[in-house]
């Protein structure tokens, strides 16, 4: 393996725990991704790849009402790429498919 500085060696049940906490990651966020695709009226691709994208809320959100909202992009294998929100605004849970919908 070619030197690199920014490398380091990790004990083996270090790794073992860092696979097992990304692949229940995944799960979760495939999860969320299917959960709001159903809420909001979206196929959901068969074969995609989920990334949480977690955005501050706007400056007009009312935080001390409860107020939150997370992100999701679904990265299809066609090349397009779907969002989908979900959270609480103005104490009303809401999902949305795409995002500003």
């Amino acid at each position: 393996m070619p030197e690199n500085p920014n490398r380091h060696e990790l004990r083996s049940e270090v790794a073992q725990r860092l696979t097992r906490l990304s692949e229940e990651v995944r799960s979760r966020l495939v999860e969320i991704a299917l959960i709001t695709a159903r809420a909001s009226g979206t196929d959901l691709p068969n074969s995609a790849s989920v990334k949480f994208a977690p955005r501050p809320l706007a400056k007009d959100a009312n935080a001390a009402a409860g107020d939150w909202m997370e992100i999701i992009e679904v990265a299809a294998d066609d090349g397009q790429t779907y969002t989908a929100c979900y959270g609480v605004i103005d104490g009303q849970p809401f999902a949305e498919s795409p995002c500003g919908g």
